[in-house]
């Protein structure tokens, strides 16, 4: 059995999920597998997967919860990291994770992320949701990066998995419930690679009323919330 599962849901991620798989492929600690979890995209995205995952499952999907949680079903390793379509790991990523999680007491995790290019205001942005994700932990309201979250499996069982019903923060929700089993500890030390994708598309005002707006609406499940593939 692998110790890791990672699992990457992507819809029509052609350009961009070929660097993030790349990027898993150099990662210092190596007893892990890679699981795309595609919902039926129409670009190359699977021809492309399959070159790099272990596993490529092409099924509809509701939304990006479902995904990782069917993602999940598929999964060998006890522990299991979500990593999106268009992020990019630092090579020694994987090994941080697992030297955390020898604490038998952590039942998961999640780190910074920062924008690939962009200028200051950009990363300024970035290290804001990341100290406002860090406070969040720490008040018990959530925690956890979508694109760079850990969690044990059994954890993850037990928590029921993604709420399928929330389409944007759904992280926040299963860290909630995870915390009743453990610590889930958000690191500042180590950081994942984001495409900046979201803010020339969206701008910076409406990225981050859409993290601030996504995390209160996690509180309520099945909301008016609006699902867009841009994530």
């Amino acid at each position: 059995m692998v110790r890791i599962s990672i699992i990457i849901p992507a819809l029509n991620e052609a350009k961009y999920i070929g660097k993030t798989l790349r990027s898993l492929r150099k990662q210092t600690f190596k007893d892990f597998e890679i699981i795309v979890k595609d919902g039926e995209s129409k670009d190359r995205t699977v021809e492309i997967a399959k070159k790099y995952a272990d596993k490529v499952i092409s099924a509809r999907d509701i939304s990006i919860g479902d995904a990782r949680n069917q993602g999940a079903n598929n999964a060998r390793g006890n522990i299991l990291v979500f990593v999106d379509a268009d992020t990019q790991l630092p090579p020694r990523t994987l090994e941080r994770l697992l030297n955390l999680m020898q604490n038998v007491k952590v039942v998961g995790g999640s780190c910074r992320k920062i924008p690939e290019g962009g200028d200051i205001l950009h990363r300024l942005l970035y290290e804001f949701v990341n100290i406002s994700t860090f406070l969040s932990s720490h008040f018990g309201i959530g925690g956890a990066h979508g694109n760079c979250m850990f969690i044990r499996k059994k954890i993850f069982r037990k928590a029921g998995g993604f709420d399928p019903r929330i389409q944007v923060a759904e992280e926040q929700e299963l860290v909630r419930k995870t915390k009743r089993f453990g610590r889930f500890i958000f690191l500042l030390d180590t950081y994942v690679v984001e495409n900046s994708r979201r803010i020339r598309e969206w701008g910076r005002l409406r990225l981050y009323l859409t993290w601030l707006i996504g995390t209160i609406g996690s509180f309520k499940a099945g909301g008016n919330q609006i699902y867009e593939k841009v994530r």
